[in-house]
């Protein structure tokens, strides 16, 4: 009886790890884990959430640092000292990611600015966006694609162009990007965009709410282009591999 206990005893342990390895994405760091689906931060030690949503992290122990639909923090995980600036990243299709603490165990200190945060921070955000894990990519100190979704984020402005990035290019002066939509093409000295949809580049139609929202965010800066030909030879050539190579896969 006592052998048939320990089966179904040791039965229950790997089933529970083998569920908390499915809903937590990498392993537990200091009891900081990122949930797979949701990319909420959370420390599993206070059964707290740092972050609803995640673009971006960090860990310089004692501090995890992140970027996420929320704002951008640092997280003290020993103290359980959360630092804070809170804005709202948003885009055409996201949802609202914002996070109160009414009755947190976690002490939050709320920031006014980015420059609020200490020089020893700012050099640590600044690692976070350069660091290239999951295929992450920086541009121009504005630009960003997330390693966790397929993201293509205005820091300057908190918004996401898009949520459905297939392929991205960055040459000596052209940020390239492919959605399933369409290309992007953002001019790295001017940060101007050009963007051209067509629904059969990928099979996805762009909703005009999208296309409203650019207008509203860029004014002049923002170049709707009529034909595939109004891309330079050279950036067209690289948007159309992009898609290829996509395609190939699917």
């Amino acid at each position: 009886m006592k052998k048939v206990c320990a089966l179904i005893l040791l039965g229950l342990v790997i089933i529970s790890t083998v569920i908390y390895q499915y809903y937590y994405h990498d392993g537990a760091q200091n009891n900081i884990v990122i949930m797979d689906e949701s990319h909420e931060l959370v420390d599993t030690s206070i059964d707290e959430s740092i972050s609803n949503r995640i673009l971006a992290v960090y860990l310089d122990e004692p501090y995890y640092y992140y970027l996420g639909y929320d704002g951008i923090g640092r997280y003290d995980i020993k103290n359980h000292k959360l630092d804070v600036w809170e804005f709202t990243v948003y885009g055409d299709e996201t949802e609202q990611h914002k996070l109160y603490h009414p009755r947190s165990k976690m002490i939050v200190n709320k920031k006014n600015k980015l420059e609020d945060f200490s020089k020893m921070d700012l050099d640590n955000f600044e690692k976070m966006l350069m660091n290239s894990d999951r295929g992450a990519k920086y541009f121009n100190k504005r630009w960003y694609h997330s390693g966790y979704e397929a993201t293509f984020l205005d820091l300057d402005n908190h918004l996401i162009i898009t949520n459905d990035v297939r392929g991205v290019k960055d040459t000596a002066t052209k940020i390239l990007v492919f959605n399933v939509s369409g290309f992007l093409v953002i001019d790295k000295e001017t940060n101007d965009i050009q963007v051209y949809f067509d629904e059969s580049i990928a099979g996805k139609k762009v909703r005009d709410s999208l296309i409203a929202m650019l207008r509203y965010t860029y004014g002049d800066h923002l170049g709707l282009l009529n034909s595939l030909d109004e891309i330079g030879e050279e950036e067209r050539s690289i948007l159309l591999q992009l898609r290829d190579n996509y395609v190939s896969k699917n």
